[in-house]
């Protein structure tokens, strides 16, 4: 992290003089410096509202043509809409907040970024450079010190943010900041988490030398440089080596494959070599699971048995991109029955060969190098499975005149989910019913896996369509909503709309917060949400008065459902909302294991 300014040691004629390049053809305001630098790394859209503090940064945004703001109704929202822009474009999300109200409105979401490698910038705008060292500071948006006599610390929040960011830098002048802004997002690139930029609003205008941008080329900022050379080939050896000599290997893909956008380099391994394959609960979607080794979803005791099976069946487990936490480790069952030294874990810091440690070795090279090595001719082919991947993930036809269950619906989206669809899940009970879905080449599935804050998704759908946009997916989007978590982010449908972002929203409406009422109290008020609410009349609310963009219908049996799903597969023009009418205590078979496994460790501890 960059030192906090101590910015009493100047005076402003000091600050003054610090400003005053002399203007050239080079030189361009530092604002329009950070969207050109922004938008050389293919980044097209950024997020946040608007306060007096960041304006003057904002305004620079439309001199960087084909930049665009995408306003929303908080500043948490904007978050998580940023998120969901970093995941779908594989880039750098962008928000913009101002001093205080704003950017501690939005902590929560960088919070959950930080959680999930989600690579974010977040602006700032904070107080001017001559408000801080003013013998009078009490700004607005300021809190002031306890004691009357002590001046208010204009760096209060930035001094928060380092536990969930990755690096920081507050700008003080105009010669070091091109300088603190590239190495700022090389920092995100480099750890994919977020990170936070600090500009006084009184420096936005300021004239900064603009050759950098020239200078420092795209390729600097993404390029991972193998420093190590002769231990990346040697852990790349031993990897091979292992393979060679197992006679049932296996390949479990998570999320860091995603985040360091090594999925395709785990795709060509699995398909060349034709290992058998399954990926984690966070990292669904990172492997093709149109491929014919893929098997299934694997997370310890929360897979289904004949996943299980299959898994421990293998003497070698490649777990490539692992993220071991509580969540997707199936509470800390991952490894169950499988020998230290039949497991190798490669990770971007470390690789582990058995009980053998190597830091300071990134898999991003060793995979290329395993690669370029790799004899097919050596490598098992291992067990093939004997059930087709619908009868080992249990997806069977049901009959059409039921009431709905989330088992119902779980069923019917394994055929609606087409290639190239981006499905984004809410934190929810829901979410624990994917693994036993099959996705199609291309589809991918996004949610907050491990934060888990509930109401994540709804603007983080905004996020995902906005860079399904600019890069021009031909794929829908399809959002998985709760009621309970619809009812926290709800403002951003309002966007959908004037972004004419048109997903295919399944409402579960189940009355409240199913996942807490399974835990404890399911009858307690605390699990209820504000009752009888019009799902269907919502986008008149929300900017679609005359239902010219949008089509609403409530949904409460399989034979409905079908019908939409029919109807909705020939038509993708509007923006579609199904209310799909749910029990209060219907979770998939997952959830109600994973809750009453946790009720008895809790039991067994106390």
């Amino acid at each position: 992290m960059a030192p906090v300014p101590d910015i009493a040691y100047h005076t402003l004629n000091d600050l003054d003089h610090s400003w005053s390049m002399a203007p050239s053809a080079s030189t361009i305001p530092m604002g329009e410096y950070i969207f050109r630098r922004i938008q050389s790394l293919g980044v097209s859209s950024v997020f946040g509202v608007p306060g007096d503090f960041n304006l003057n940064l904002l305004e620079h945004l439309y001199s960087v043509e084909g930049m665009s703001w995408v306003g929303c109704a908080n500043e948490l929202n904007s978050a998580y809409a940023a998120d969901g822009y970093s995941r779908a474009s594989n880039k750098m999300g962008c928000v913009i907040t101002t001093f205080g109200v704003g950017e501690l409105s939005a902590i929560n979401g960088i919070s959950g970024a930080f959680s999930e490698y989600v690579p974010i910038l977040h602006i700032v705008g904070t107080t001017p450079l001559s408000a801080k060292i003013a013998e009078n500071n009490h700004t607005h948006h300021l809190v002031p010190k306890l004691s009357v006599f002590e001046p208010s610390d204009h760096f209060t929040y930035e001094k928060m943010v380092a536990p969930v960011s990755c690096h920081q830098e507050t700008v003080v002048n105009a010669s070091d900041a091109p300088g603190q802004i590239d190495t700022l997002i090389r920092q995100i690139l480099k750890y994919k988490r977020p990170g936070y930029l600090f500009l006084p609003s009184d420096l936005a205008d300021i004239n900064v030398d603009g050759d950098f941008l020239i200078q420092r080329t795209t390729q600097q900022f993404y390029q991972s440089v193998d420093t190590n050379q002769s231990l990346t080939r040697e852990v790349a050896t031993k990897v091979l080596d292992k393979i060679y000599n197992c006679s049932n290997p296996a390949v479990l893909g998570d999320i860091l494959c995603d985040r360091f956008q090594v999925t395709e380099h785990v795709r060509a391994f699995v398909k060349n070599a034709c290992i058998k394959s399954f990926s984690t609960f966070m990292g669904k979607s990172v492997l093709d699971e149109s491929d014919s080794r893929y098997i299934g979803t694997y997370n310890g005791v929360e897979s289904n048995n004949e996943v299980i099976g299959y898994f421990q069946a293998s003497d070698l487990i490649l777990h490539i991109g692992n993220y071991y936490n509580e969540i997707n480790s199936g509470h800390d069952t991952l490894y169950n029955n499988i020998d230290e030294e039949q497991l190798i874990l490669m990770h971007p810091e470390y690789i582990k060969i058995g009980t053998e440690l190597f830091r300071n070795v990134n898999f991003v090279h060793v995979l290329d190098v395993m690669l370029q090595m790799m004899d097919v001719s050596q490598i098992p082919r291992g067990i093939s499975p004997t059930l087709s991947k619908k009868e080992i993930n249990h997806i069977e036809h049901i009959s059409a005149s039921t009431p709905i269950s989330q088992t119902h619906l779980l069923h019917k989206l394994q055929d609606f989910i087409k290639e190239d669809d981006f499905v984004v899940v809410e934190t929810g009970s829901i979410m624990f019913g994917l693994p036993d879905l099959v996705l199609p080449k291309g589809a991918r599935l996004f949610g907050q896996h491990f934060y888990l804050s509930i109401g994540y998704a709804l603007p983080a759908a905004l996020g995902v369509g906005v860079a399904m946009k600019d890069g021009n997916s031909k794929g829908r989007l399809i959002l998985l909503e709760g009621d309970g978590s619809a009812q926290m982010t709800i403002q951003e449908f309002g966007n959908y709309v004037y972004q004419q972002i048109t997903p295919i929203i399944f409402l579960l409406n189940n009355s409240g917060y199913t996942v807490e009422r399974i835990i404890k109290g399911p009858q307690r008020e605390y699990n209820d949400i504000l009752p009888n609410w019009n799902w269907t009349e919502i986008f008149k609310t929300f900017g679609d008065r005359y239902e010219s963009k949008s089509e609403t219908k409530k949904i409460q049996t399989v034979e409905e459902l079908d019908q939409v799903m029919l109807y909705t597969n020939n038509n993708n023009s509007k923006l579609k909302l199904f209310e799909v009418i749910l029990d209060q205590m219907d979770v998939p078979w997952r959830f109600s294991y994973m809750t009453a496994a946790s009720k008895n460790k809790a039991k067994i501890v106390g």
